[in-house]
């Protein structure tokens, strides 16, 4: 990988990867009658509404695993024709509405059989879903994202405004990971590569230090894939002409945001502000720039379980 640049897709592949090692562990840990819910993401949607994936070992070796499309046991709401053709595309069974539930689909298998599934799932996320990441998904987390950011020692008021020498990479990346582990109270971790993953809203953000130059380097893949290029160049225009924080970069497929952080004194609270700067500006423009861009490509967290006509 050069200095600066990001592999997105072998990022977002070996996160999905990790997600479903662990999630496959989980999987086999099932004592027989226990339940365990993933539940799909939707921002300003309440987690007891949202769709989910319910696994429970029905005991004999053997886990049950249903699609839902969330809601109450009252009220369940369907997943859709759309996403029903998807699930059985990739492999599951559907279930048909009875009485007391929406069509559904499930399938049950033995417990060897758990890394195929676990695959199954991430898939089912990522393509039925559109969940770009599993670090959108905080049921299957690292054993080691439990422990929290920090040592458990008291931390000192002006940790975030002590500089920090930065002399090489490594010392770059362990600065990354001590702020961000702190922003999003949770152990934040680089991948074999040093890149980081981590959320800016309902879109993906990477950050890396520069292997060569005092920099720390921001990426944002946006839009994966254009429906509408001049309509992107204009877009893209208009961003760069407005930004404070990011460039915006079209390559006639799709659009990235990017963005670099001066790090040969490391101040935690620079670094701090200016993610959570950036973090909002691509938040804020996503939605509208993939609306007019992407056309019916478009996917957004937001919408999840917006079931419109004919889509879902």
């Amino acid at each position: 990988m050069l200095d600066f640049e990001f592999d997105v897709d072998a990022s977002i592949a070996a996160g999905w990867n990790r997600f479903a090692t662990r999630l496959a562990g989980l999987l086999r840990d099932l004592v027989p009658g226990a339940t365990f819910d993933l539940a799909v993401p939707v921002l300003g949607s309440p987690s007891t509404r949202t769709p989910y994936v319910r696994f429970t070992a029905t005991g004999g070796g053997s886990v049950h695993a249903e699609v839902s499309g969330g809601g109450s046991a009252d009220s369940p709401e369907p997943l859709g024709p759309v996403r029903l053709e998807q699930l059985m595309a990739l492999g599951w069974a559907l279930r048909r509405p009875t009485d007391q539930g929406a069509p559904g689909a499930d399938l049950t298998f033995p417990v060897n059989r758990a890394p195929e599934v676990a695959h199954l799932v991430a898939g089912t996320m990522e393509r039925v879903f559109g969940i770009p990441h599993p670090v959108f998904l905080h049921d299957v987390s690292d054993p080691e994202d439990a422990t929290g950011a920090g040592s458990g020692e008291p931390v000192s008021a002006d940790a975030d405004f002590r500089s920090q020498p930065i002399a090489t990479p490594d010392e770059a990346t362990r600065a990354l990971q001590s702020a961000l582990s702190e922003v999003y109270e949770r152990r934040v971790t680089p991948d074999e590569h040093d890149v980081f993953t981590v959320p800016a809203g309902c879109v993906l953000l990477f950050v890396r230090a520069h292997r060569s130059l005092p920099l720390v380097v921001f990426r944002s893949p946006l839009v994966s894939s254009v429906e509408d290029p001049a309509a992107a160049e204009t877009e893209v225009a208009i961003l760069n002409r407005d930004s404070l924080w990011c460039r915006y970069v079209f390559d006639g497929q799709t659009i990235s945001a990017e963005a670099e952080f001066v790090d040969r004194v490391f101040v935690p609270v620079n670094f701090k502000i200016q993610l959570a700067e950036i973090s909002a500006e691509l938040d804020d423009v996503y939605s509208d720039l993939a609306h007019r861009v992407a056309g019916r490509r478009w996917r957004d967290l937001r919408a999840s379980d917006d079931h419109r006509p004919g889509e879902q």
